[in-house]
């Protein structure tokens, strides 16, 4: 049987992830003193520093619930 994964709000475990680390999970992520910078980034990669600095990503939504339109700050750098 096929694994279903929780909504974002119960991903506790998942909700931040430091620069240099490998993402737990596919979603849409926002820096963690700027939660409008919405970037999509996928289970495996390894999460960016934002203009070279080191920085705390926060986990917004999974994908399954993504959001359309939203603009990717690692194209921004």
């Amino acid at each position: 049987m096929k694994k279903r994964r929780p909504a974002a709000s119960t991903l506790n475990h998942f909700a931040t992830v430091n620069t240099g680390h490998h993402c737990p999970v596919t979603g849409w992520w926002s820096l963690k003193w700027n939660e409008e910078a919405i970037t999509f980034i996928t289970e495996g990669q390894v999460v960016p520093a934002v203009g070279g600095v080191p920085t705390v990503w926060i986990l917004r939504e999974t994908a399954s619930y993504g959001r359309a339109g939203a603009t990717s700050l690692l194209a921004a750098s």
